[in-house]
């Protein structure tokens, strides 16, 4: 972070210095009382559970040099040359600061959204990216309004682009972070069910995070997912419910189609898999690449595409971005492949969402030479009313792959709502082994005396499932043998 006096995040945020030298130089910022640094601004948050300010204290005794705070009344003559801001609100503060510290630097920032791959096509542009460039992405999944924030004040004066996952789960969410971050570039990787409990539809979904694009400079561009049908509608037509400030942009923004077929501006073809690789075709305008990645499925070809993309509009030829992407492995609990003696385990237990379950099973599918393919499945969470039908529908693409040669063998479900996976699978394909369980001790104990040598199982789940606990589990067995 570039050192940043008091007096100018004070006027940053509209604060008032309720005691302390507003000379005292910030060079860090955290809303973890325990990771401070020496020079550290402290944030405390107000949660729904903890408010944070109890941690002040013990922030300023670690190293930190200032403080925001919501208590007026707070502070007295004990507290030394501590710096105290008062704001009205603390996370709201942290937001002002970090959309003005993002304003010091002048270097284009890609923001990226949609329901499911933020994670992967962000790293994947960030790999294209780093074959020129010194690139900023965003760590772990620090892309919310905290998060996002705090990601802001990693840019440093070296930092040449900046790749930034833009995650949202309620109204008015995304608006915060286009404020903050001002994209030029964006890339909206498709439109799911996620967080749909509290936005009511998928067309509410789209138009939500089609906020991303308020702050977008005049002529950035936006790239958008050929495959999915809302996103189409962005391009193509302008009757899609959004804020007129939203269509003000996108009349004047450049608007890309990347996809698997030549409808699209980039598309692939000639897709096949080779072990755990993937190649294909890249096609974009008079362009033609073959790529390869070191990742299965099909949707990492749909990701991979938008990366060659934005490489292409900041100067990086095909030829070199593919060997940044070639490069690319999942990162952890994204889809991470594990050998365990003879084994094959897929972890993606970082999350889940029905679309992103489906593509795990694609993958699962893609792997040669496996026994059996087992999936085990855990709820999808925050889906609301529809939850029960986009589980029982997860089922029943489960269930429709039973022709094929590399079909779903076993399957098992975790929890109470993916129960209905189960039912789904079982009205299409009543010969495919099922077993539902309550928790992952009950399913642990299933697979161990289940699993034989040659098997492939796919584990995911949201979040909240705690999935992490069946792969460790089944990764400490089979590797010990």
């Amino acid at each position: 972070m570039k050192p940043i006096e008091i007096k100018e995040i004070v006027k940053a945020v509209g604060g008032i210095l309720l005691c302390g030298n507003e000379n005292v130089v910030i060079t860090s910022v955290s809303t973890n009382s325990k990771e401070i640094l020496p020079g550290a601004l402290f944030v405390p948050i107000i949660g729904e559970r903890v408010d944070a300010h109890k941690f002040i204290e013990s922030a300023f005794l670690l190293g930190a040099k200032a403080t925001f705070t919501s208590r007026q009344n707070s502070v007295n003559e004990s507290m030394g040359e501590n710096c105290y801001i008062y704001v009205e609100d603390t996370q709201r503060a942290l937001q002002k600061f970090a959309a003005y510290y993002r304003s010091l630097f002048h270097l284009p920032i890609i923001g990226i959204t949609g329901s499911v791959g933020k994670t992967t096509t962000k790293e994947m542009v960030a790999a294209a990216l780093e074959t020129k460039y010194q690139v900023l992405k965003t760590a772990g999944n620090m892309n919310s309004q905290i998060g996002l924030s705090l990601m802001m004040f990693e840019i440093e004066d070296t930092t040449q682009i900046a790749v930034i996952e833009m995650g949202m789960s309620e109204e008015g969410e995304m608006i915060r972070l286009s404020q903050i971050a001002k994209p030029e570039t964006v890339i909206m990787t498709n439109i799911g069910v996620s967080h749909i409990g509290q936005l009511g539809s998928k067309e509410n979904i789209r138009n939500e995070k089609l906020n991303i694009v308020n702050e977008m400079t005049e002529g950035g561009h936006l790239y958008l997912n050929n495959d999915d049908v809302l996103l189409k509608e962005i391009g193509r037509k302008m009757d899609i419910k959004a804020s007129e400030q939203t269509k003000s942009v996108l009349a004047k923004a450049t608007c890309r189609y990347y996809g698997l077929d030549e409808t699209a501006d980039a598309y692939a073809k000639n897709i096949t898999t080779h072990g755990y690789d993937t190649t294909f075709t890249y096609i974009y305008g008079e362009e033609e690449e073959a790529i390869t990645l070191s990742v299965l499925g099909i949707h990492n070809v749909g990701n991979a595409i938008a990366a060659l993309m934005v490489a292409k509009q900041y100067d990086i030829n095909p030829k070199v971005a593919k060997q940044g992407l070639k490069a690319y492995a999942p990162i952890a609990m994204r889809g991470q492949i594990y050998e365990a003696n003879k084994v094959t385990i897929i972890d993606d237990t970082y999350n889940a969402s029905p679309d992103s379950i489906k593509s795990g099973i694609n993958v699962l599918m893609e792997l040669q030479g496996l026994t059996r393919r087992i999936a085990v499945l855990a709820d999808v969470l925050e889906l609301g009313e529809v939850s029960y039908d986009c589980h029982y529908e997860v089922g029943e693409y489960i269930g429709n792959k039973h022709e094929l040669v590399n079909k779903i063998d076993v399957l098992i479900t975790i929890g109470e709502e993916a129960k209905a996976i189960a039912q789904g699978a079982q009205s299409i394909d009543s010969a495919m082994i099922i077993k539902s369980f309550a928790h992952n001790e009950e399913a642990i104990s299933c697979l161990k005396d289940m699993i034989v040598e040659g098997d492939g199982i796919l584990i995911k789940g949201s979040r909240g499932m705690h999935l992490e606990q069946v792969v460790n589990a089944l990764r400490e067995t089979y590797e010990n043998q």
